[in-house]
């Protein structure tokens, strides 16, 4: 037992001694030949800071394009075997119950708001015209502290619903709409413009009724709604208006919270439903997006093949500068293993160091790659980094440098002992 022991420290210290003379070596080229030092883990660098940029950017758009246009924390989706109306069979499933249910979670201490919405296509048109224009429908329940929603800021709306009038559907209509400006101009409406709102015709049970436009707001820029025409209204409002007031049915139910108490008290109001995240922040949001996860795939693959061959060229010349090394250490009575040992860390730690040095570009190239986008063509940032790019570009370096070192491998054992030691 003692002498397995001793055999494992003498393997573990042979190999952290071969570690101690690679580490060496590098350290010599650095300071007899800088420039190639330099260019070995330049190339390296560029590669990985390219990788770390075009992923950020890649990040950046799936976080805009997998955000829901409202900034909610949570939200309630319908689930396949919930109890919706037959209303829904055209329109998939949706929540019912809705006013109740969210009244509940939103009297919960540890919740900012929660508020049902429902989008419904109805038709438009002022007092005096003639044709109606297709709008984007939302209905709410606003309460002060509610997000945007489609877009367009609920704030104009004063809080409450009081047409619900606990499920009756008798109470008075508030008659207040907020336009986006995309909708504005679609129907000529301005500020305190009257509207008449009716239910798409292809809704059972559709009502019409007069609107006063409270407010014009632009829409969010980054919101997938921004340049359609958007009317929010009142949740009840806009189900009577479409045959939803049945079974009181909504899309969904925005929740504004980071309480854990909470998301599992709305899973129990809501059992057949299902609990998402308002945003997937950082690299988990590439799952969600087609584009921007292939735009990620693609960048990987070429960063690894393009870092490999950088590898493979750089590490073949520091072989050839070696070789001589290489012969006194065979000459010494280091084995192969060993020699292969001692060019397999040199080539790793220069692609890990030239790892190193890119992530630190990349993340400069982050910031400006922002600053051009933000002088230039955009309001807002279009890349962005995320704590697990480091790892990330680490372990794709390490995955080059191993694709890359059968090569440097092969050109040491064809190494000429007797040629070396002459020279």
């Amino acid at each position: 037992m003692v002498d397995e022991e001793s055999a494992e420290r003498t393997r573990v210290g042979r190999w952290l001694a071969l570690v101690r003379f690679a580490a060496g070596r590098i350290a010599t080229q650095a300071r007899r030949t800088p420039r190639r030092t330099a260019v070995t883990v330049g190339l390296v660098a560029i590669t990985i800071a390219l990788l770390v940029t075009v992923t950020g950017i890649s990040v950046a758009l799936a976080g805009d394009t997998t955000a829901d246009d409202n900034e909610a924390d949570l939200r309630v989706v319908p689930h396949e075997g919930g109890t919706f109306s037959p209303v829904v069979g055209v329109e998939g499933p949706r929540l019912s119950d809705v006013h109740d249910r969210t009244e509940t979670i939103d009297n919960r201490a540890d919740v900012d708001y929660a508020t049902p919405v429902l989008m419904e296509v109805v038709q438009a048109r002022s007092p005096e015209g003639e044709e109606s224009v297709n709008v984007m429908a939302v209905g709410v329940v606003p309460r002060e502290s509610s997000p945007p929603v489609g877009g367009v800021p609920t704030a104009p709306l004063e809080p409450g619903d009081p047409h619900y009038a606990n499920g009756s559907y008798d109470g008075p209509r508030t008659g207040d709409v907020v336009l986006s400006t995309a909708a504005s101009d679609q129907l000529n409406a301005s500020e305190e413009a009257s509207l008449v709102v009716r239910g798409s015709q292809m809704t059972a049970n559709a009502s019409a009724g007069t609107y006063e436009v409270t407010a014009v707001e632009d829409a969010d820029t980054a919101s997938l709604s921004d340049g359609l025409p958007v009317v929010v209204l009142r949740l009840s409002e806009l189900q009577t208006l479409t045959g939803a007031d049945d079974e009181d049915l909504a899309d969904q139910v925005l929740v504004g919270t980071d309480s854990d108490g909470a998301h599992e008290a709305i899973e129990e109001t809501y059992p057949n439903a299902t609990v998402e995240s308002g945003t997937e922040p950082g690299l988990a949001a590439l799952q969600d997006d087609d584009l921007a996860l292939a735009t990620s795939l693609i960048t990987l693959i070429v960063g690894i093949g393009i870092c490999t061959l950088f590898v493979t060229t750089a590490t073949g010349l520091l072989v050839e500068r070696e070789r001589q090394t290489l012969a006194v250490l065979s000459a010494v009575g280091f084995p192969g293993r060993s020699r292969l040992a001692v060019v397999a860390v040199m080539t790793l730690t220069l692609t890990v160091v030239g790892a190193v040095v890119g992530i630190a570009l990349g993340y400069a190239g982050v910031a400006v790659t922002n600053w051009i986008a933000t002088s230039t063509v955009t309001s807002s940032p279009i890349a962005t980094t995320d704590p697990l790019f480091v790892p990330y570009a680490l372990a794709i370096a390490v995955v080059a440098g191993l694709f890359a070192l059968p090569y440097p491998l092969y050109l040491t054992t064809k190494t000429d002992v007797v040629a070396e030691l002459r020279q």
